[in-house]
């Protein structure tokens, strides 16, 4: 019976250098985000010949890529990947004794222009997609704007921000995920990918460890948008409940201008979710899996209250010795 196997391909600056590592790997990790944070890539590597630390220390700003392999684990002969894409070296670290290096590469590059650069600029009669299509192109990366709607706005300002944490604002404020991944800037809608089916069932059994955690702080029944113009020639008013609501609860109150009903409603569901969405929360580690990454679902069977759909916000995927798997999820929420 052949051994169950796992391994990290490497790529650095695009020349393959798996087997120059191998000898000397002590552990990887690699941290995929839905939104928020960076994606990263760690390496550490013994070093008792002192080849890291010297001939071959790695330059800072070089490009890693990676593949994850996994092969024999259901059945014999089948070999899983997991394309975990590129990384700019941002951070090498040497210790000892005994010697060794750590080398970090994160999704968002320092050299680029999303990172480090403090701007002032200002949009009006503008639109999210456009402000990001034109950041996206000052980076050099391809804009995925995987959203039904598009935030519209009268006038906005970017005051003393990076161009990254601007648009991690915006994005936040209109209810969407924001991450870099390579060579794309990436926008999507978590109610959008909530709803895709789950692709897998995990009960009690397929897990090494578990903790949840339920929080009424910050849980709203229901969302209200008033918005009165300044000259007192419109009033909107709108409130949404979800369906399955609980029969009692708060009231979330959000003032803010809106030009139809429509977008009222539209904005109630996203500032809803955003108030709500961290009220289920789980943690959990299982054998090393590549078919789980950020922003799939997937159900959890036989944890009693816990039970149910959710969505994975960060999925780590390491191996020292073993090949593990950990997992971050928030329940999925119904209808908004």
């Amino acid at each position: 019976m052949n051994a169950r196997k796992a391994w990290l391909q490497v790529k650095y600056n695009s020349k393959d250098i798996t087997a120059d590592l191998q000898p000397h790997l002590l552990g990887w990790s690699y941290t995929d985000n839905l939104s928020g944070q960076a994606d990263d890539l760690q390496i550490t590597l013994e070093d008792a010949e002192r080849k890291w630390i010297g001939p071959w220390f790695p330059e800072k700003g070089a490009v890693l890529t990676g593949v994850v392999y996994r092969q024999d684990w259901e059945k014999y002969g089948i070999t899983n990947t997991l394309n975990i894409g590129q990384f700019e070296i941002d951070e090498v670290e040497a210790s000892l004794p005994p010697c060794a290096v750590s080398i970090k590469g994160i999704s968002v590059p320092e050299s680029s222009s999303l990172r480090g650069e403090e701007k002032h600029q200002a949009w009006e009669k503008t639109k999210l997609s456009v402000i990001a299509a034109d950041k996206a192109s000052k980076a050099k990366l391809k804009l995925m704007y995987d959203v039904d709607d598009d935030p519209e706005y009268d006038r906005v300002e970017q005051t003393g921000e990076t161009d990254l944490s601007f648009l991690m604002r915006l994005c936040s404020e209109a209810g969407l995920c924001m991450k870099v991944t390579g060579t794309q800037l990436v926008i999507v809608d978590e109610a959008k990918y909530e709803a895709n089916a789950p692709i897998a069932i995990l009960q009690p059994v397929d897990v090494s460890s578990f903790r949840g955690r339920s929080s009424t702080q910050g849980a709203y029944r229901s969302c209200r948008v008033e918005y009165h113009s300044p000259k007192g020639r419109r009033n909107i008013v709108y409130t949404y409940t979800p369906p399955n609501a609980p029969k009692t609860g708060r009231t979330l109150y959000v003032n803010q201008r809106v030009a139809s009903v429509k977008e009222a409603e539209r904005l109630a569901k996203k500032k809803l979710r955003e108030a709500n969405k961290d009220a289920m929360n789980v943690s959990l580690s299982l054998p090393g899996d590549t078919r789980f990454v950020a922003g799939i679902t997937l159900s959890l069977s036989g944890f009693g209250a816990f039970d149910g759909k959710y969505i994975v916000t960060r999925a780590m995927h390491t191996q020292q010795g073993r090949y593990e798997t950990g997992l971050e999820l928030r329940r999925c929420l119904e209808g908004y």
